[in-house]
């Protein structure tokens, strides 16, 4: 089990940081918040669900 929960943190981060990179900011805290960063909130991924932690 530890494995998967190791996999899907890492998956959370690359996709943060893609996130981060492209749109120059990232909300604060650990979560919620994505109103601070219009672009995180709104990018989607190919099946339109947020691609953004």
């Amino acid at each position: 089990m530890l494995e998967s929960r190791s996999a899907r943190s890492d998956r959370c981060l690359k996709y943060c940081n893609i996130c981060c990179l492209k749109c120059n900011c990232v909300p604060s805290g650990t979560y919620g918040n994505k109103h601070e960063c219009p672009c995180y909130r709104d990018l989607k991924n190919n099946k339109g669900k947020p691609k953004c932690p």
